[in-house]
C-alpha cells in the first residue's frame, strides 16, 4: 500500500542538488579516464583524421547498417 509523505521543500532542493553534483562528477570521472585511454584516444584520432580528409560514410549508410529507417 502506497503511503504519502511530506518533505520540506528544503529538503527536496538539498536532495536536487546533490543528485546533480553526483551527475556532474560522473561526467567528469568518465572524461578523466577516457582521456587516460590510449586504445580510445587513438580511435578518436583515427576518426578525427578521416572526417578532416572527407573519408566520411553517408548517414544513409550508417542507417542501414543499424537497421534504422
Amino acid at each position: 500500500m502506497l503511503k504519502t509523505v511530506e518533505v520540506p521543500v528544503s529538503l527536496l532542493d538539498k536532495i536536487s542538488k546533490a543528485a546533480k553534483a553526483f551527475e556532474e562528477l560522473e561526467d567528469e570521472m568518465d572524461d578523466f579516464f577516457l582521456s587516460k585511454d590510449a586504445v580510445f584516444l587513438d580511435k578518436i584520432r583515427r576518426a578525427r583524421k578521416s572526417h578532416t580528409t572527407g573519408k566520411t560514410n553517408p548517414l544513409a549508410s550508417l542507417k542501414k547498417d543499424l537497421c534504422i529507417k
